[in-house]
């Protein structure tokens, strides 16, 4: 018990320096909106100018050094805001958390410009007496660390809650345009809390380096993780959570080298660093899956994603770059030729990250700790004699599951979120399985022995004197999966991809699977990782996996976004930024720059590019180069408007829709009760009530968006009460929305392709390689003349009039042909004529295609002329039931509509 109370006290100091740290992170967040990746990275550097620089290296005394050191944080992290996130202000989220990486990468290569890599021992300026209470040591100096962590907690929340400022910050992260009309900027509060957050980032950092040292990759990576996983269990928001978070996650690692047995090395205080630190995230993982939903990143206005390219495959001008590309390496020496093949390889880490995170919009941080374990599998299989080529292919399948492991996060989380815990993740795999000796095989150097690498007989490996060779094997890999992935783009399985990234709930009300299409992303992602891995891997003699570790990962996604997160392309143009890649040589070779330059100038790049050019260097090349690319003929075949081809009929499977006793409540608030109604084929059924009469939660509700507390859904003979809203669509239940929800990243042939297209299994894996353009079915080819949208295939929803764009709504829901229709304010924002002309395509729908229609409307005049039969709810309870007629001269609603005081007289039917 002793024993265990003297951990708790270890644990309980670093956790509260944890804490410190994220309360920063949360801080930042609630000002900005914004999740800093570079919070450790800032405190690095605060700490290394204090001792380093200012202590030792100029002999400051120690109070002078850390408030300056703390300052220099405050600085540079205003800096930042004012410089780049000021540019970056309407950026897609993705583009202003790239930036938050951007600058960690730029800080801690600075950092470790100018310090070294080394790790360098702090003496303790801090009271280090130990108390001995009944056998249990107490290190003062932790006392102090909780102290100061508690203090900083209750300050900040006093400050947030009780103050001007404070509760004006509180408010812009709810509404800020709100706050504006109040009179507050907020870009100066962002730059109070950038300033605060960053200093606190320092606080941390000089109060911990005694007790860690100090190290620019390990500090700067273990704060940033352990920081950011403290914020996430304090939800971004509570400063008395995320201390209690710091602290879980201090606990944990202190427990854990408990049980592991390190008591000796954990009562060394200059040892802290190295505790386990699995459990922690472990904790956090668990917390995401009990809490059983994401915490979305605030945005200023509505999130723009980064565009995409069309994956159309430009045969000549591949084989024209390929050409050049062999003629230039033919005519350089081994040094260029090795980074020639680094900027392959990290080419095809890109596209991993392009799948991922471009086409399906997750972000992971963890891809290059897959990479590893696709090498660390495939050397295994090599070492103990199996043949090359085989052992390739098993590390890359192998790999999948561990991708779909880091997947499922993505099924409870997203955004910002799903980054923290992928970060984690990758973490977790660097310190548990790339440490461990017993899983890498026999000890040599902390490497995996696999000697030469030959392919079909043919050496081509560096070691050998053919580093020309092995940049030839990276570059066929690269242009192999560069196809596959531009492969993906154009298919059906690339379109549920891009509906996932664009907006979960309108790809659901398709009938798309949410999930597997995650899982599939991280799938597809972990395998070509795998990859990548294995040609940085085998490279060499000796696997080597400290360069499988999460700056590596971080720094990819960042490169993957300059070069164009939505490209195929970005695999060519933010490869050379690889670190010992085309970048580097240039750096060093021409330029004439030492080490470490190619890392700060990377990130000063990133900066840069972002700021020019959000989409990437890909979008701009492919925009400008349009017109000498047709000059040369170089120019790739873009695919024109589809022939719409005579149908005779279109087929809907007659099923009724019944809802009986629906009810649904948030909290003790009951926004539906007891609701019943039918929908019949061939037959529109409005529901009208007044404004906040529960008429949208009643669509959520049957359609599978909101759970219901209570009641039964049945369509024809199938029970759908427990389906969720995929299911719901493919059994023929289709929705559109009141706010439209529309893929705008797809073009409008696209989204009535993806409310019709029919996914099957072994489409998944033949997408990869021989995607077909399938005709469109006869029910998007009735859609698309019924609406008029024949002109308008080509052109993204964001080009067509909002009115048009309601069309396409309607449109791609019909396109399934679904037994019930459910439409959702479909006349919102159009004029008269275009709300006839609505009414008589509704009609259509109904007695053309014998489908159920139920017309959620505030344009009375248009349920009136369009609906067989009326459902009438007002505070979520029904008041009648009838057909426009008898609706038109019910007293109950009358008395809903005009607010008179006649009491209702219950339902009409």
């Amino acid at each position: 018990m002793k024993l265990f109370l003297q951990f708790v006290v270890i644990g309980l100091g670093l956790g509260a320096t944890y804490a410190i740290f994220a309360q920063g992170a949360v801080l930042i967040y609630r000002g900005s909106g914004l999740v800093n990746f570079g919070q450790g990275a800032l405190g690095t550097l605060s700490a290394y100018l204090a001792f380093i620089e200012l202590n030792l290296n100029h002999d400051w005394p120690i109070l002078p050094s850390c408030v300056v050191g703390v300052l220099s944080a405050v600085v540079v992290s205003l800096l930042f805001q004012g410089i780049v996130l000021k540019k970056l202000r309407h950026a897609a989220a993705i583009v202003r958390v790239i930036a938050t990486i951007g600058l960690l990468g730029f800080v801690q290569a600075v950092t470790e410009k100018r310090y070294g890599s080394a790790n360098k021992p702090v003496d303790q300026y801090l009271p280090d007496g130990v108390f001995d209470i009944n056998g249990v040591k107490i290190f003062e100096v932790r006392l102090y660390l909780v102290g100061v962590s508690i203090v900083v907690t209750l300050a900040l929340w006093a400050w947030t809650r009780y103050t001007r400022v404070g509760l004006a910050i509180n408010a812009a992260a709810q509404n800020e345009r709100a706050v504006q009309t109040l009179g507050w900027s907020p870009e100066r509060l962002a730059a109070i809390t950038w300033g605060l957050g960053g200093g606190l980032a320092g606080l941390a950092a000089v109060l911990v380096a005694p007790l860690t040292g100090l190290s620019p990759t390990t500090n700067t990576i273990v704060v940033t993780v352990a920081g950011l996983g403290a914020a996430l269990l304090g939800r971004f928001h509570s400063f008395p959570m995320t201390f209690v978070g710091g602290v879980v996650i201090g606990l944990s690692e202190s427990m854990a080298t408990l049980y592991k047995g390190d008591i000796e090395k954990a009562l060394n205080q200059s040892q802290i660093s190295g505790l386990p630190r699995a459990p922690a995230f472990l904790v956090i993982l668990l917390v995401l899956v009990v809490r059983g939903r994401g915490l979305p990143l605030r945005s200023h206005v509505a999130d723009r994603l980064p565009r995409l390219g069309s994956g159309v495959i430009n045969w000549r001008g591949l084989v024209v770059a390929i050409a050049i590309v062999l003629a230039l390496l033919g005519t350089v020496g081994d040094s260029w030729a090795q980074a020639f093949y680094v900027s392959f390889a990290a080419g095809v880490m890109i596209l991993s990250i392009v799948v991922v995170t471009g086409f399906a919009g997750q972000i992971s941080l963890g891809q290059w700790a897959l990479a590893g374990v696709g090498a660390l599998i495939a050397g295994r299989f090599v070492h103990s004699g199996m043949p090359v080529e085989l052992s390739i292919l098993l590390g890359v399948v192998l790999t999948i599951p561990v991708g779909l492991l880091f997947a499922l996060p993505a099924l409870r989380t997203r955004g910002v979120n799903l980054a923290v815990v992928t970060l984690g993740l990758g973490f977790v795999v660097s310190e548990v399985v790339f440490a461990n000796a017993n899983y890498l095989g026999p000890p040599i150097d902390g490497g995996t022995k696999i000697g030469v690498i030959k392919l079909f007989g043919i050496d081509v490996h560096p070691s050998s004197g053919y580093e020309h060779r092995w940049a030839i094997v990276c570059l066929i890999v690269l242009i192999l999966v560069g196809l596959m992935v531009a492969n993906l783009r154009r298919s059906r399985t690339g379109r549920r991809l891009i509906a996932v990234r664009t907006n979960e709930r309108a790809a659901a009300s398709l009938g798309v699977s949410v999930f597997s299409v995650k899982l599939y992303a991280f799938a597809v992602a972990a395998g070509i990782a795998a990859l990548a891995g294995i040609l940085v891997g085998f490279a060499s003699l000796n696997i080597q996996y400290g360069q499988f570790n999460v700056f590596a990962s971080i720094t990819s996604v960042g490169f993957a976004v300059i070069g164009g997160l939505g490209y195929v392309l970005a695999g060519a143009f933010a490869a050379p930024n690889a670190i010992g890649g085309l970048g580097t040589r240039i750096i060093e070779d021409w330029l004439h720059l030492g080490d470490k330059w190619d890392l700060i100038l990377g990130g000063a790049l990133v900066f840069v590019i972002l700021i020019a050019q959000q989409d990437g260097i890909a979008a701009t090349v492919v925009e400008h180069s349009r017109p000498l690319m047709k000059k040369l003929r170089l120019a790739g075949r873009q695919s024109g408007k589809p022939e719409l081809p005579e149908i005779a009929g279109v087929p809907v499977e007659p099923q009724s829709l019944a809802v009986s006793g629906l009810t649904v409540r948030f909290g003790g608030v009951t926004a539906v009760d007891d609701v019943s109604f039918d929908v019949n084929p061939g037959e529109v059924v409005g529901l009208i009530g007044p404004n906040g009469a529960g008429k949208t939660t009643v669509i959520d509700a049957v359609t599978g968006f909101v759970r219901p507390s209570n009641g039964s859904l049945t369509l024809g003979s199938t029970d759908l009460t427990r389906m969720n809203a995929g299911r719901r669509a493919k059994s023929g239940l289709r929705r559109s929305f009141q706010s439209l929800e529309l893929f705008e990243d797809l073009t409008v042939e696209a989204n009535i392709r993806a409310g019709a297209d029919q996914a099957t299994r072994l489409s998944w894996l033949t997408d990869l390689f021989w995607p077909k353009r399938e005709p469109l079915t006869s029910a998007s080819v009735s859609a698309i003349r019924e609406f008029q949208l024949a002109d308008d295939l080509d052109k993204l929803p964001t080009e067509l009039p909002y009115g048009r764009r309601r069309l396409v709504g309607i449109a791609r829901a019909a396109a399934s042909a679904p037994s019930v229709l459910m439409l959702d304010e479909p006349a919102a924002g159009l004029d008269e004529t275009e709300s006839r002309e609505l009414s008589h395509l509704i009609r259509r729908l109904a007695d053309d295609r014998k489908m159920g229609v139920l017309l959620v409307e505030h344009d009375v005049g248009l349920v009136m002329s369009t609906c067989d039969r009326i459902v009438v709810i007002e505070f979520g309870r029904v008041i009648a039931v009838g057909s426009p007629a008898e609706i038109r001269d019910n007293d109950a609603v009358k008395a809903a509509y005009l607010g008179t005081a006649e009491a209702h007289e219950g339902v009409v039917s």
